[in-house]
């Protein structure tokens, strides 16, 4: 399965700033997540918004400024354990904007048809326990990919799942790039570039 993906440039500006920034270099943490609802429409079903809440998990576990077990899930006990290790608590949710695919005639000189996807989406935090939104990120991927015809339904998954993961890295990125320079409300993005990968 040969495929391209299209990707806004801003995921790799971003994820060099926060490699330079001050919070990236903490030696221990500073924030606390947990996740919270995975939000979309119906055009995403329940394994891709399972599949989106690991993502998120799994990328903001991965960076030492954040902390995901703190020992207690308990709303007021959890409040009285970050304080204590001096933690800023968030809950953090994704929001699929929109989740496109399209059949396409294949082509020039090819036998199959190729298969587009699109994944546009938003990852926020908000404060615990205050319920005060605190930071934003915006992603946006997109997968294409020669499929057979019975191949179609499978391939969709694990297209739609490549795409998500992009697009969750490029607003995990923001989001906390935001984080660590005190900005909460979203950045300028009216202008985007995209590039091709084979």
């Amino acid at each position: 399965m040969h495929a391209k993906r299209l990707l806004t440039l801003g995921a790799g500006l971003a994820a060099l700033l926060i490699i330079a920034s001050p919070v990236a270099r903490a030696a221990s943490p500073k924030f606390y997540f947990r996740l919270g609802e995975v939000k979309a429409g119906p055009e995403v079903d329940a394994a891709l918004k399972s599949y989106a809440g690991e993502a998120v998990k799994a990328d903001l576990a991965a960076r030492p400024e954040w902390a995901s077990d703190v020992g207690t899930t308990d709303t007021e006990t959890l409040v009285a354990e970050l304080q204590k290790r001096k933690l800023r608590g968030f809950q953090v949710v994704v929001r699929f904007e929109h989740l496109k695919k399209e059949i396409k005639e294949p082509s020039p000189g090819a036998r199959r048809k190729r298969l587009a996807l699109e994944v546009k989406l938003s990852v926020f935090g908000t404060t615990i326990p205050e319920a005060k939104l605190a930071f934003s990120g915006d992603g946006e991927a997109g997968v294409e990919a020669e499929v057979s015809d019975k191949g179609v339904d499978s391939e969709t998954s694990e297209l739609a799942k490549d795409a998500i993961k992009d697009a969750i890295k490029q607003a995990v990125d923001q989001a906390v790039l935001k984080l660590s320079i005190g900005k909460s409300t979203p950045m300028n993005e009216s202008k985007h570039a995209t590039k091709k990968k084979k």
